[in-house]
C-alpha cells in the first residue's frame, strides 16, 4: 500500500529521466513511482506545480560548532581555532553539545538538507547522535580524533588508546541505528593531528565496518606549506602512505593542492567536499573545483560549521559554488545543473550512498524537498531550466516540505520533529554557560 503521494510536482530527478511533471509515490520509506499515480494514500501533499528535488547532502559540517555562530569573525582559520573554537569546544558539556547539534540539525532540515556528514569535537559525540535520532535527519557523525598536537594550532585531544576505545564504543552503540538512518564516520580532525598508528587503525576499522573516513586537507596555504616541510611531507602524501587515501575518504576543503596531488587524488578515488562560504570567510582561498571535475574527482558541497560560515544554508553554498569559479575558469565553468549534481549525487557518492539517495528514482530512499511556489525573488519560473531557478534564485527560506526516508520532518516551513523556538532558547542558555567555562565574552 502506498504510504504517501506528492501530487502534481515538477520533479528534478537528478537521474536519466531528467525533469518530470507528475506525482511521486512513497512506500515503506522508499520512492515507489515517479509519474502519474492513480492510487490514494493516507498522506497526500499537493505540490501544485512546485519543484520537488532530492534532499541536499552536505558532506562537511561541524554540528558541535553551531552554538558558536558569530563569536569569531574576520580572522583566518588559525586565529579562529586558537582564539575561539578550540577553547569553546573544550568547554562543551553533553548538554551544550546537544543544544548545539539540535540547533544545527533544525537549521539543516528547515533549509532542505536531509543528509549530513558532521565532525564533532573529542567528547560528547553521543549527544550529537541523540539529536539526529530525535529530529529525523540522515546523519554520518564522527568524533574528532586528535591524539597528537596539530602543528601550528596547539590542539590536542586524548591518548591513542582512549580514542580507539571511544571509536569502537560509538560504532557498536550508534552505527545503523534508526533503521540505518544514523551511521558513524571515522573522523581524524586533520592528517597531522592524528598519529600514524591511529590512522592505520582507523583505516582498518573503516574497511571492516564499511564506514567513511573524514578529515580536513589543505585548507590554509600557510599551514599546508608549513606541514609540507615536516616529516612525511604534505597531507596527501601522508594520507597515501597510511592507506587512508582511498574511495572511503572525504576530504574537506582541498584549497591548495599541487598538480601531482590532484593526479593522485583522482587515481585513489577519494572525494572532496567544497566549502565555498567558509573558505572565503576565513580567507583560505578558492578550491580548484573545475579542475577536480575535469580529472574525474567526485566533489560534494558542505557549509562547514556555523562558527565559520555563519549559516548552514545549502542553497547559499550552491550559488557561491556556481559563481566563484567563473572569473578564473569562464562563465560556463560551473553550470547550475553541475552544481546541483554536487549538492545531491556528489554528496551521496562521497558517503557511499549513491545507490540510495541523491536522486529521485524508484527504489531509492524518499529524501525529498518540496519548494514553495515562486515568489518575487524567484519569479517568473523557468520550466525549461529549473536548475537555474534552484541554484541562482532560491534559498533555504523557500523550503516548504521535507521528507527523510518518507517521514515528513518539515511541513509548511515548520519543523515537525521539534519545537524550533525551544531549540533556539536552549542554545542561548547553553551558550552563556560555555562562554563562562571557556573564559570568553561575547564580542
Amino acid at each position: 500500500m502506498t504510504d504517501l503521494i506528492i501530487r502534481d510536482a515538477v520533479v528534478i530527478t537528478m537521474a536519466e529521466a531528467g525533469v518530470v511533471r507528475g506525482d511521486i509515490a512513497v512506500t515503506d520509506g522508499r520512492i515507489q513511482h515517479v509519474g502519474p499515480v492513480e492510487d490514494s494514500a493516507p498522506i497526500e501533499i499537493e505540490a501544485g506545480g512546485s519543484i520537488v528535488m532530492p534532499g541536499l547532502v552536505q558532506a562537511h559540517t561541524h554540528l558541535c560548532q553551531t552554538i558558536m555562530r558569530g563569536l569569531s569573525d574576520d580572522v583566518d582559520v588559525i586565529q579562529w581555532l586558537r582564539s575561539c573554537v578550540w577553547p569553546m569546544e573544550q568547554a562543551h558539556t553533553a548538554e551544550s553539545m546537544a543544544a548545539s547539534c539540535r540547533l544545527g540539525i533544525a537549521e539543516l532540515l528547515l533549509g532542505g538538507t536531509t543528509t549530513v556528514l558532521s565532525m564533532e569535537s573529542v567528547h560528547h559525540t553521543d549527544a550529537s547522535f541523540e539529536a539526529a535520532a530525535d529530529l529525523g535527519i540522515r546523519a554520518f557523525i564522527g568524533k574528532a580524533l586528535m591524539d597528537r598536537e596539530e602543528p601550528g594550532t596547539d590542539m590536542w585531544g586524548e591518548t591513542t588508546e582512549d580514542a580507539v576505545a571511544d571509536i569502537l564504543r560509538l560504532v557498536d552503540t550508534w552505527d545503523g541505528r534508526e533503521n540505518g538512518r544514523l551511521r558513524v564516520a571515522l573522523s581524524p580532525r586533520c592528517p597531522r593531528g592524528t598519529t600514524p598508528e591511529l590512522w592505520h587503525l582507523v583505516v582498518k576499522i573503516a574497511e571492516q565496518r564499511g564506514l567513511p573516513l573524514h578529515t580536513h586537507v589543505h585548507e590554509n596555504e600557510q599551514q599546508s606549506e608549513m606541514i609540507g616541510s615536516l616529516d612525511e611531507g604534505r597531507d596527501i602524501w601522508a594520507l597515501d602512505s597510511w592507506g587512508a587515501l582511498n574511495e572511503r575518504m572525504v576530504m574537506a576543503h582541498c584549497v591548495w593542492p599541487t598538480e601531482d596531488e590532484i593526479t593522485r587524488i583522482a587515481e585513489a578515488g577519494a572525494h572532496i567536499c567544497h566549502c565555498p562560504s567558509a573558505n572565503l570567510k576565513l580567507a583560505s582561498g578558492v578550491a580548484p573545483v573545475p579542475t577536480y571535475l575535469e580529472r574525474g574527482i567526485n566533489v560534494a558541497l558542505g557549509a562547514d560549521g556555523a562558527a565559520c560560515n555563519n549559516n548552514l544554508d545549502g542553497f547559499q553554498e550552491m550559488r557561491l559554488a556556481a559563481l566563484i569559479h567563473k572569473p578564473r575558469h569562464g562563465a560556463d565553468a560551473m553550470s547550475a545543473e553541475t552544481v546541483l549534481e554536487l549538492a545531491t549525487m556528489g554528496g551521496a557518492r562521497a558517503l557511499g550512498m549513491g545507490d540510495q539517495i541523491g536522486s529521485i528514482e524508484p527504489g531509492k530512499l524518499a529524501d525529498l524537498v518540496l519548494l514553495r511556489p515562486s515568489r518575487a525573488a524567484s519569479a517568473p519560473t523557468r520550466p525549461a531550466n529549473p536548475f537555474s531557478e534552484i541554484v541562482y534564485s532560491r534559498s533555504a527560506a523557500d523550503v516548504d516540505t521535507v521528507l527523510v526516508g518518507g517521514a515528513v520532518v518539515v511541513r509548511d516551513g515548520q519543523l515537525v520533529t521539534g519545537d524550533e523556538t525551544e531549540i533556539v532558547r536552549n542554545a542561548e542558555v547553553e551558550l552563556a554557560g560555555m562562554l563562562r567555562r571557556a573564559g570568553l565574552s561575547v564580542p
